[in-house]
């Protein structure tokens, strides 16, 4: 019994980490949805472990459907629990008929699932939780079939080897949900790495150009604008040189949290590469991309960017802008960015510190650095 249903909760655990993978929650305690589908699957999990259970006398049964619920508690969180307990109480119902064993158990399935809402979120660890949460249902479950036994000699032949095979059964389920557990957080850390930028926590190239490309066929299919700012930090070699690359990466830090904090949540901003940065603005035409730009241009002047030796110094960055489907071919995804790219050499080559665009297709303005 103890290898059928440790391989019936491995199988379950295995699915819900690939799940969890796919669909990238991050544990413990994602979103309240996550909880829910969480808890009916964990539901169902405990439900299906209870056809690999034995019998006492004829109308009790014992097996480790608790475990399903401990898991959920622990692992997704307190609504989870309640929603998993409540679940298994019903089937459990609907399976075996309404005896007072079933409700019994019911009752106890469901007083574990509310405990377990205090358990998901105390200080403790996880082992801790699990072997405590383990203890209080083993606890409960004495009491039910203290109450629907009369032969307490069958009773102490069973108890003592399903709390055995219960802590064991939890220990090893423990081991195996971490082992899960990271594997997938390293798959998140390691895409992770790969889409960001070491030094300034924003997008990479890599990132920007998958984002592009997807926003360019939303753009299209809901007839949006889609703008792009190719920014670039003015004489960056001169910070490097003078004062050191440590002060050059301070700088760019500095630069990409100003550009996050100044834009709106909906922008993508990104660094593509030494001191060239960019940005994405989302359903954003032409007048506002260009207002937008400008105002962090003016921003980034102002500001004052303070270097490891405490030393500060202020800088100007040159941008250029190019808006879909104003500026751009609608076929070719790259034309986007080739026309803001050649918008900022614009802005470099006549004088820095602006902002450029080239000449819409539809509107015929070019901005010299003042709106």
């Amino acid at each position: 019994m103890f290898f059928v249903n440790i391989c019936v909760i491995i199988t379950f655990l295995y699915l819900s980490g690939i799940l969890a993978k796919f669909y990238r929650i991050r544990l413990p305690f994602p979103s309240l949805r996550v909880q829910a589908i969480g808890g009916l699957l964990f539901g169902l999990y405990g439900t299906v472990l209870m056809n690999y259970s034995f019998r006492i006398n004829d109308t009790t049964i014992v097996d480790l459907r608790h475990l399903a619920v401990i898991m959920a508690a622990v692992y997704l969180g307190g609504l989870a629990s309640v929603i998993s307990a409540f679940i298994i109480a019903i089937l459990r119902i609907l399976m075996f008929g309404l005896t007072s064993s079933a409700i019994d158990a019911a009752f106890t399935i469901i007083l574990l699932g509310l405990a377990g809402v205090y358990f998901a979120y105390t200080s403790w660890s996880r082992l801790t939780k699990i072997i405590m949460m383990n203890l209080m249902g083993m606890t409960m479950i004495f009491i039910v079939l203290l109450l629907n036994t009369t032969s307490m000699t069958t009773l102490m032949k069973v108890y003592p080897i399903q709390m055995s095979i219960s802590f064991s059964g939890g220990i090893f389920i423990y081991l195996i949900a971490e082992f899960i557990n990271r594997s997938n957080e390293m798959l998140f850390l390691l895409e992770r790495r790969a889409s960001t930028d070491h030094l300034t926590d924003l997008s990479n190239r890599r990132q920007f150009e998958q984002s592009l490309q997807s926003e360019l066929q939303h753009a299209r299919q809901c007839q949006q604008k889609l703008s792009l700012l190719a920014i670039d930090i003015d004489r960056f070699k001169k910070v490097n040189d003078t004062y050191g690359h440590s002060a050059g990466d301070a700088v760019l830090k500095q630069l990409g949290q100003l550009l996050v904090q100044h834009g709106r949540s909906t922008d993508l901003v990104s660094r593509n590469g030494g001191e060239e940065f960019a940005i994405l603005l989302l359903d954003c035409g032409y007048h506002q991309s260009m207002a937008i730009a400008e105002s962090v241009r003016k921003t980034v002047a102002k500001y004052l960017f303070t270097l490891p030796d405490g030393q500060t110094l202020k800088l100007t960055i040159s941008i250029g802008v190019a808006v879909y489907p104003d500026h751009c071919d609608d076929i070719d995804d790259n034309d986007l960015f080739e026309q803001a790219d050649r918008a900022l050499y614009e802005a470099k080559n006549t004088g820095r510190n602006k902002v450029c665009s080239l000449p819409p297709r539809n509107i015929a303005v070019v901005n010299n650095g003042s709106l």
